[in-house]
């Protein structure tokens, strides 16, 4: 071979060694196809052809990286756009915790506006259930969505304890005077105890003086005792309250000391106190003189008769952060992710590799009634 030739043909070796390996194929391919006596002309068509096939793969590379862009961009504005509709009501929240008026009002947008948020995110479990997981996620309040809040929980039982002259009024019988009396009863069934007064007082006591030997129920204890607990400590606590006065007839497990229990969490009394207030009833009970001033969720001091007890207070700044923060949080994740709820999704135009399956039923066999 010439040295023209020579070099002609090292120079298509390095080449095709070079194009071969980013086409995937082996360096050895290339040189072997020189070591057959390939021709200069033969070697630069094979060039040709796998510079051609580069020359596709960057075209399909390229378009792939637009069509990604474009769907970032389609995604980005379906939720730019749907958020969008938030932006008054965090202005308006904000106007009033200036100004300090409008309790009332600040309280039934901030929650409602959660409220909307939970429903949007998640399609399963109650309204309550939602809100909570909502927070749980998305919100400041985190697992502290939660915890019991203890010196609530203690009013419950100490509202029964005064009553149970009125609730017992026959040994073996339990009036109900309200829907939510109902599940006071079935704790005391299943408790096991005899359904009289003095037995029930006894386990209200009991149960009572456990609550107030471990955490914080009074404005009169000490201030670094505990006044939120986990879920499970606190069930645990009554069981052996209703272990010590039941002995024998306790079942091991008292299933409605859980739910009872459950009433109680952070989240719930949120969703029922105030949430709930603002939209059944005739408002959430508030704390005139801290509600805009005060910066943390923190416990009242509420009289009750003769009595002093501790209620937990939602204030004006914390019920805005939790919107506020919930917000960004859930929107970051829908960026994230790219899978994008319902409520936002069926205005996107996107296929439903970007629908949120969370927030859409399950399927589910309808029960129809025949007539």
């Amino acid at each position: 071979m010439d040295s023209r030739r020579e070099f002609h043909v090292s120079e298509g070796s390095a080449t095709l060694a070079a194009a071969s390996s980013t086409l995937g194929l082996s360096a050895t391919f290339a040189v072997d196809r020189l070591e057959k006596n390939v021709t200069v002309s033969e070697t630069l068509g094979v060039v040709k052809g796998v510079g051609f096939a580069l020359h596709s793969c960057a075209k399909r590379g390229q378009g792939r990286r637009n069509w990604l862009a474009m769907t970032n961009m389609q995604v980005e504005e379906a939720i730019e756009k749907f958020f969008g509709r938030y932006k008054t009501t965090l202005t308006l929240l904000e106007e009033f915790l200036a100004s300090t008026n409008n309790r009332q009002e600040f309280v039934l947008l901030s929650c409602a506006r959660l409220d909307s948020l939970a429903n949007l995110a998640f399609a399963e479990g109650t309204q309550r259930s939602r809100f909570s997981r909502f927070l749980a996620r998305y919100s400041e309040l985190g697992k502290q969505t939660f915890a019991i809040s203890v010196p609530d929980l203690y009013y419950y039982f100490q509202h029964y304890f005064w009553i149970v002259s009125a609730s017992v009024p026959e040994p073996g019988r339990i009036r109900l005077f309200r829907e939510r009396d109902k599940e006071f009863a079935q704790f005391i069934y299943d408790s096991g105890i005899p359904i009289t007064e003095l037995h029930i007082r006894q386990l209200l006591a009991s149960v009572m003086n456990s609550l107030k030997r471990g955490f914080r129920v009074s404005p009169y204890q000490n201030t670094q005792k505990k006044t939120c607990a986990t879920n499970n400590e606190i069930v645990e606590l009554v069981r052996e309250a209703v272990s010590r006065n039941a002995g024998d007839h306790s079942p091991s497990d008292v299933n409605s000391i859980g739910s009872l229990v459950s009433a109680y969490t952070i989240g719930t009394l949120l969703y029922r106190r105030y949430r709930s207030a603002e939209i059944h009833e005739w408002g959430a009970e508030l704390d005139e003189g801290d509600f805009f001033g005060t910066t943390s969720v923190y416990w009242k001091k509420a009289p009750v008769h003769s009595h002093r007890f501790l209620k937990i207070q939602f204030p004006a700044i914390v019920l805005l952060n939790l919107l506020k923060h919930s917000i960004e949080a859930y929107k970051r994740q829908l960026r994230e992710t790219q899978k994008l709820p319902f409520g936002i999704w069926i205005g996107s135009r996107l296929s439903e590799d970007f629908l949120d399956n969370r927030s859409i039923f399950p399927e589910t066999p309808a029960k129809l009634g025949v007539r």
